[in-house]
């Protein structure tokens, strides 16, 4: 990840992950023979990531379902807070999902991961009571890419607050601001 943040897809070379790695020339060929097995490889890695991080922040929202709209707005702002503070991981997301809209067999990895991403914001909205369609979801995980997007792209002093202006804007409108609206 932290090579493809620094230099883009071209930076992602086998001698550039032993170097990183500190592993003797050739290790990682070993392990994925192409470069193409390599970017596959950080695909499917990044997306596990996230799909697993969303999880975990679907888990704390299913806790706090009295609280659920405040809370949920400060626990993704917090989330994605973290993923800003270590943005290899959006930045090399955005890499490999500009190159999956060229690459069919990376565009089904990111696609098996939103679909498992909608699923879990679905589920997070019908627990909370919330409308739960899958449309409603789709929409939502959008607006999010979005919100991270335009975050990664301000200075680190000003992300916090970008965040939590964003989240206030969509999350009430998107989720709703009370228990049973649709």
């Amino acid at each position: 990840m932290d090579l493809v943040a620094a230099n883009g897809l071209r930076g992602l070379t086998h001698r550039r992950v032993d170097r990183r790695a500190g592993l003797p020339e050739g290790s990682c060929s070993s392990y994925f023979r192409t470069r193409h097995a390599l970017q596959g490889a950080l695909a499917a890695y990044v997306a596990a990531r996230v799909t697993h991080d969303v999880r975990r922040l679907s888990e704390a929202i299913s806790d706090h379902t009295e609280e659920s709209l405040d809370f949920a707005r400060e626990a993704t702002r917090g989330l994605f807070q973290d993923w800003l503070g270590t943005s290899s991981l959006l930045i090399a997301k955005l890499e490999l999902t500009m190159e999956a809209s060229r690459d069919p067999e990376l565009a089904a990895v990111f696609a098996e991961s939103r679909r498992e991403l909608v699923s879990v914001v679905e589920e997070n909205l019908a627990v909370a009571g919330r409308d739960h369609s899958n449309e409603h979801a789709q929409a939502l995980v959008a607006a999010l890419d979005g919100v991270l997007l335009g975050a990664l792209q301000r200075p680190p002093e000003e992300q916090s607050d970008y965040l939590a202006r964003c989240l206030t804007q969509l999350m009430g409108p998107l989720i709703g601001s009370e228990r049973g609206a649709h």
